[in-house]
């Protein structure tokens, strides 16, 4: 990650050194003698500081290149750890050299900003719940608010992005590149034993590294970016932050892009993170707080909207059921260890589709929505449960996953506890999907297809599960821009 504190003295920018990680590190150097005390302007961007300018560092966090210590998955370790950086930075904590001799850092006027991608944004989050120190803002990119999240959905252990296995251990497998990594052994053991792959339940593993929860601790301003068609840290990582920043009246930003993992990719972008630096770590009116709180990317890295809120405002749920008519069962049988979501859309006897009338008109969602089922699992004790919100359009195209969500039933009581199912006895069960914002087409239908096994997400048991579900009892909550009025199908 990045670590950047506003100087004592004025420094000027003279360009971009390259680690060997690929990210890019401002380098700064002080100016010519006699120069003038100026704003700086960033070479490209159009923007003017007011600041002097900053001095920027890398930190290689525990168990990695030439840090001591062993990765815990973003864990209370890593975050005291980063913490420690920061109080330095800030002039209430010690770092020593290779010799041992105390290094100060007396050229930081104690002001400390991070920000980076993934796991090297989700370290400043770590740090900033940790409570009040010089760190003033982070701007987290495609960054992790709850590592149980990222690991687990309600119960239930799911990947992500496809990658199969990989969890809080591996994880720290991943990112072990320390001499003598074999002393972080029995490190990583706890953590394999304390993730719990078994029952999936919340825990106080969990609890640790879950920072949204932790918001009312934060006091630096936080600049989220987070991908809209991110499926290794889903988009509920940085809307659930947002809502809790929200509720605790932290300083915030959201910039919402049409893409994957990684950061936003606009001409717009770069210029408004640094008004955002330059507000917080100089305390001066860079013109940031007079712009929209949330600003929506494009596929084209276009910048198409911005927005006072997150949902949009206007947008209300629309509760619909997923069938009318007599109650009925309909049933299935699950196969998704041998075959993916995307080949499960059309009925054949392993999933379940319920499709409204076509659209008249353009119909945007924006908020998380919510899946309610009537629903049994007839002959096992356990079972995965998978809906998928998908948008599908005219005949001869092929239908879209807008976004999906899961749910352990045994978990249906508490997050906390397992306990078995019983059977062919139906139970209520209701879980989020992922949040999304997405507008349906005039003319294309929203479907809810019901699944067991997840082929890329979910772990994959022997195929055989029977589901059965009630579907004019079980429901669909859409957050619609107009609410149920925005929903004009023919009829």
């Amino acid at each position: 990650m990045i670590l950047w504190t506003r100087r004592t003295t004025r420094w000027r920018s003279i360009g971009f050194l390259r680690k060997g990680n690929g990210r890019r590190i401002r380098r700064l150097a002080r100016p010519a003698r006699g120069t003038t005390r100026r704003a700086i302007r960033r070479k490209g961007s159009g923007s003017t500081s007011s600041g002097g300018g900053y001095a920027m560092i890398t930190m290689e966090s525990l168990g990695t290149a030439r840090s001591t210590g062993c990765p815990d998955a973003g864990g209370p370790h890593e975050a005291a750890a980063t913490r420690a950086v920061i109080d330095w930075l800030g002039g209430s904590g010690r770092a020593y050299d290779a010799a041992g001799r105390v290094v100060s850092a007396h050229w930081s006027a104690h002001a400390v900003g991070m920000y980076g991608v993934s796991y090297n944004g989700t370290l400043p989050l770590a740090a900033a719940v940790t409570g009040r120190s010089a760190l003033k803002t982070v701007i987290p990119m495609s960054a992790v608010s709850s590592w149980y999240d990222e690991y687990r959905a309600n119960g239930l252990v799911v990947a992500p992005y496809t990658w199969q296995g990989e969890d809080a251990d591996i994880h720290a497998r991943i990112i072990l590149s320390r001499t003598h990594p074999e002393v972080c052994a029995a490190a990583i053991d706890r953590l394999t034993r304390e993730q719990d792959r078994v029952t999936g339940d919340y825990s106080a593993f969990w609890a640790s590294r879950d920072y949204a929860s932790k918001a009312g601790n934060i006091e630096a301003s936080v600049f989220i970016v987070q991908g809209l068609r991110d499926w290794n840290v889903k988009t509920k990582q940085g809307t659930q932050l947002w809502d809790a920043l929200g509720r605790h009246g932290v300083d915030r930003k959201l910039w919402l892009y049409d893409g994957d993992h990684g950061s936003a990719n606009a001409p717009q972008f770069f210029p408004a993170m640094r008004r955002w630096i330059d507000h917080y770590i100089y305390d001066v009116d860079s013109g940031i707080e007079d712009e929209a709180a949330v600003t929506f990317e494009d596929a084209d890295a276009a910048v198409v909207e911005t927005a006072s809120a997150w949902p949009v405002p206007g947008s209300a749920p629309a509760t619909l059921p997923l069938a009318v008519g007599r109650p009925r069962t309909d049933t299935f049988v699950d196969n998704g260890r041998d075959v993916v979501a995307e080949e499960l859309l059309e009925p054949s006897g392993h999933s379940l589709a319920y499709l409204s009338p076509a659209l008249r008109s353009p119909a945007r969602l924006s908020g998380t929505p919510r899946v309610t089922l009537d629903v049994s699992v007839d002959n096992r004790t356990a079972a995965n449960l998978t809906a998928l919100l998908v948008d599908y359009g005219p005949a001869g195209t092929d239908p879209v996953i807008v976004t999906r969500g899961w749910t352990d039933p045994q978990n249906r009581g508490s997050l906390t506890r397992s306990s078995p199912v019983t059977p062919g006895k139906t139970y209520r069960l209701g879980w989020d999907m992922q949040p999304q914002d997405h507008t349906f087409a005039p003319s294309h239908r929203l479907g809810v297809v019901v699944l067991s096994t997840d082929y890329d997400y979910t772990l994959r048991p022997l195929p055989g599960t029977q589901i059965s579900v009630r579907p004019t009892s079980s429901t669909i909550r859409l957050p619609m821009v107009g609410g149920r009025a925005a929903l004009n199908f023919h009829a």
